[in-house]
């Protein structure tokens, strides 16, 4: 229960661009599991009796921070009622039933010329149309890595939940099959940053058969076993052709 506080309350801190100031949000999250508040009251008080240095160090006044705060998401984890429920790739992005399952596997020879970059591009911009929040552009001589360094929030059946995107593209993946081995340091990492409700895996090559059983069993061992959702790469063609992409 304490990881899906802290998720909802870092996000919360980071989506605005304020700094966790030693430690704040991990501390309050702790706070709040601890007391249990039943109602916005209970949750007030403990949101005013917090200590003011990370108020102080970034300019922000505790009422208005308390106003915005996700005092009802919170309410809903402590009394149970948050449970992350099972998403699938085309429940974000619509857009790939435009392209049937047929187009999509005579497409697949494509993805191998296809950089993880434009991947990355391509999710962007469709989030962007979706009014996702932390859509920034990044500079194409960026020396950090495309995969695992995306971050957002999103409107899901009128709840907004958070998201970790890692992408992987056809040639950054030397194997045959893509295997837990081979990208699980970069699941633990974006999920470790952030702690998201989800975290999407979009692969251009095909998964091994085991990689996803491991995937669920990584999910249940943070308390949410439908963390991952997994993108393959022929639900990839369909969005990338959805998209005029391939």
């Amino acid at each position: 229960m304490e990881i899906s506080v802290l998720n909802k309350v870092l996000n919360f801190v980071l989506a605005r661009g304020w700094t966790d100031y030693d430690n704040f949000s991990s501390k309050l999250a702790s706070t709040i599991v601890k007391q249990k508040p039943r109602n916005r009251v209970e949750l007030v008080k403990i949101l005013e009796s917090t200590e003011n240095t990370f108020f102080k160090l970034n300019g922000l006044n505790r009422k208005k921070f308390i106003e915005n705060f996700p005092t009802d998401q919170i309410l809903n984890i402590i009394s149970k009622k948050g449970t992350p429920e099972s998403l699938t790739f085309k429940d974000i992005f619509e857009e790939v039933d435009r392209i049937s399952v047929t187009v999509g596997k005579s497409l697949l020879l494509k993805l191998r010329e296809i950089d993880e970059r434009v991947i990355q591009d391509a999710i962007q911009d469709s989030l962007r149309e979706l009014n996702a929040t932390n859509t920034v552009e990044r500079s194409h001589d960026s020396v950090l890595e495309v995969a695992d360094r995306e971050h957002f929030s999103l409107l899901v059946n009128g709840v907004s939940k958070s998201f970790a995107l890692v992408v992987k593209g056809y040639k950054s993946i030397n194997m045959k099959t893509i295997t837990a081995k081979g990208i699980m340091h970069q699941i633990t990492r974006a999920y470790n940053r952030t702690y998201p409700d989800y975290l999407l895996l979009v692969l251009a090559k095909n998964p091994s058969d085991s990689l996803v059983s491991e995937l669920v069993q990584y999910g249940k061992s943070v308390g949410n076993e439908h963390l991952v959702i997994l993108c393959d790469p022929v639900d990839l063609t369909r969005f990338l052709k959805s998209r005029n992409i391939i």
